[in-house]
């Protein structure tokens, strides 16, 4: 009796065959099935090898049905449309200038024509960015433009023609991969003679739309770029034979003109122009890849455009603002003094510290239409906690053929590496214990090491000029043994303080620093070494202000100094923090970071 029972234990080729074998044994009409010279056994590999291959590719048809799963950019875009999602585009650099028109005669007026060009170089490369729209500006306002946007990116016009013999006459594909969708200008004319056109609008969702609502939709297209639909007829206006379609749009360069600063233009309106700069180019990024993708579709579906809960605020910000790498949202509320009605959106950037002015306008007007009626967003910059390491390395060397200075390079790099993983974004906590263990697993011949931790933050004071500052490193500190904060041009004996500062020239005298008395005040001192070599230093202001220990917030007040060199940081005298705990956390809208330029790693040699 044949055997009728069979086996699906795997996929494996081996295996496959072996079932097939196993399967034969139950009858007598092929009996050399086993023989592996036999022509049976050859039919066997065959079907074997059909089997395999279709469940091979079985395997991937049904891996591609999931967006957890899938691998292919068709895929993942197929099913994000499912979910109303749109993968980011390319997105244009923007930077904010101010044009100066000086005409030869005196008109009422000049109009600065839409997509006038200016260039800018970063780097080895040239740029062109492009107004927007055109700009009236007038005799008695000085022929002077402010805060106009310029936005980076070649301007490339598509033309269609409408054709009801073709297939899916209603969707046009765009042939540029890098074009920056935001951009997108569409309009359509009734034929190739016709002079004039309609101007169609955008549409995400089909509420609203009547069979006249003059809108299109963007999908992502198959080819890896979009394509541009068309209404049904139903939902938005079907286009007719004939129609012409044209599509308008930016060619982005992506994140490499960001920076930019300097711009210049030929002429301005057919007149010599001066142009400043209000805002550096800023926004500009490449397209979504495919992980982002995935993780934002099915949360952009659970949001669908509104801005409520901070996690909306964050998704939204992100998908939308390529280079925004780290968003913190809280409530106005929690600021003292509170400040109602206000949603306080903290960016973190990945190529400024300091978001310029006009993308903050740019998701500032994001925003608006998906909020709360009544409910105003306040864009602000990351408050960078700064994390300064003195590691101190101890390493066998019977244990390694590596030099001490390789091994304090791969030391310096672990730093680096745990900097980028675990911290530089908001709602991290730096860890002691763990950048100890992972010091410690960079080389074999690492026995222990120790680490001395410090917080650092920036001030910038106008020499000769009164400087108050409020600066809050958000962790208490760590307290030395207290002066009398009384004492005023005298020396007074060295301690550790919680709080010190670069030096600077103060009444004159240079190497003043700002330095803590442990008591709660501030004072400006100067060091010493006296006549047994030892150092004190001598108070020279015995209250430029206040600490406190338990929040570490600095009130500076009244300081006025000379002058100060660049230190560290070109322009900023910066402060240093003891922390009272091993870890350092942000608050708010702080990010904590390693200033892995000035951290230092000492490696003492062993020899066990």
């Amino acid at each position: 009796m044949a055997n009728t029972e069979f086996m699906v234990a795997n996929l494996e080729f081996a295996s496959i065959k072996s079932n097939i074998q196993t399967f034969l044994e139950g009858q007598a009409v092929f009996a050399d099935y086993n023989f592996t010279g036999s022509n049976l056994n050859v039919l066997l590999d065959v079907l074997a090898y059909n089997t395999y291959y279709n469940g091979v590719y079985l395997n991937h048809v049904a891996t591609e049905m999931f967006l957890d799963s899938a691998q292919l950019r068709d895929s993942v875009y197929s099913i994000s449309k499912a979910l109303n999602y749109l993968p980011r585009s390319y997105r244009s650099s923007v930077a904010y200038i101010n044009i100066d028109v000086n005409p030869t005669s005196n008109p009422h007026k000049i109009t600065i024509p839409r997509l006038t060009s200016f260039t800018s170089t970063v780097g080895d490369n040239t740029y062109t960015f492009s107004t927007n729209s055109s700009i009236t500006v007038l005799a008695n306002n000085n022929y002077e433009a402010a805060n106009v946007a310029i936005y980076e990116g070649e301007i490339i016009t598509e033309a269609f023609i409408v054709s009801n013999t073709s297939p899916n006459t209603q969707q046009f594909y765009i042939n540029n991969f890098d074009v920056d969708v935001t951009s997108l200008e569409v309009k359509v004319r009734t034929s190739n003679t016709d002079s004039t056109n309609a101007t169609y609008t955008r549409a995400n969702t089909l509420f609203g739309l009547s069979e006249t609502s003059n809108v299109y939709f963007v999908e992502p297209s198959t080819n890896g770029s979009y394509k541009v639909v068309f209404g049904n007829g139903t939902f938005g206006r079907n286009l007719a034979n004939n129609n012409l379609v044209e599509l308008t749009y930016r060619v982005s360069s992506g994140e490499d003109p960001n920076g930019a600063n300097s711009f210049s233009a030929d002429s301005v309106a057919g007149h010599p122009a001066a142009i400043s700069l209000v805002s550096r180019a800023a926004g500009g990024s490449i397209f979504q890849n495919l992980d982002d993708v995935k993780f934002a579709a099915p949360r952009a579906l659970s949001i669908q455009e509104r801005a409520v809960t901070k996690e909306d605020y964050k998704t939204l910000v992100t998908n939308e603002f390529g280079d925004i790498s780290s968003v913190h949202v809280y409530g106005g509320e929690e600021e003292n003094p509170p400040k109602f009605g206000f949603v306080k959106v903290a960016l973190r950037s990945d190529n400024f510290d300091v978001i310029p002015v006009g993308q903050k306008e740019q998701v500032k007007n994001f925003l608006k239409p998906k909020m709360p009626i009544g409910m105003r967003a306040e864009i602000i910059d990351a408050d960078f906690v700064n994390v300064k390491i003195n590691a101190t390395v101890k390493a066998d060397l019977n244990a390694t053929s590596k030099m001490p200075a390789e091994i304090n390079e791969l030391v310096a790099n672990t730093i680096v590496t745990f900097n980028t993983d675990n911290l530089d974004k908001f709602d991290t906590v730096f860890r002691k214990s763990k950048l100890i263990e992972k010091i410690n697993e960079t080389d074999g011949s690492i026995v222990s090491n120790e680490l001395e931790v410090f917080m650092v933050k920036g001030i910038s004071p106008v020499g000769n000029q009164r400087f108050d500052k409020v600066i809050n490193f958000n962790n208490a500190l760590k307290i030395d043994n207290p002066i009398d904060e009384s004492i005023q041009d005298q020396f007074v004996p060295f301690s550790t303080p919680a709080v010190s500062s670069e030096a600077f020239t103060f009444d004159g005298v240079t190497g003043a620093s700002i330095r803590d008395d442990g008591a709660g005040t501030l004072h400006v001192t100067s060091y010493n070494k006296n006549s047994e070599g030892v150092f004190d230093y001598k108070v020279l202001n015995n209250n430029i202000g206040s600490v406190n220990y338990e929040t570490g917030e600095l009130n500076i007040s009244n300081l006025t100094i000379n002058s100060y060199s660049s230190g560290t940081l070109a322009g900023t005298i910066l402060i240093t923090a003891n922390p009272r705990d091993d870890d350092v956390a942000g608050a708010k809208n702080d990010v904590v970071r390693i200033r892995t330029d000035d951290t230092t790693v000492t490696v003492t040699e062993l020899r066990l």
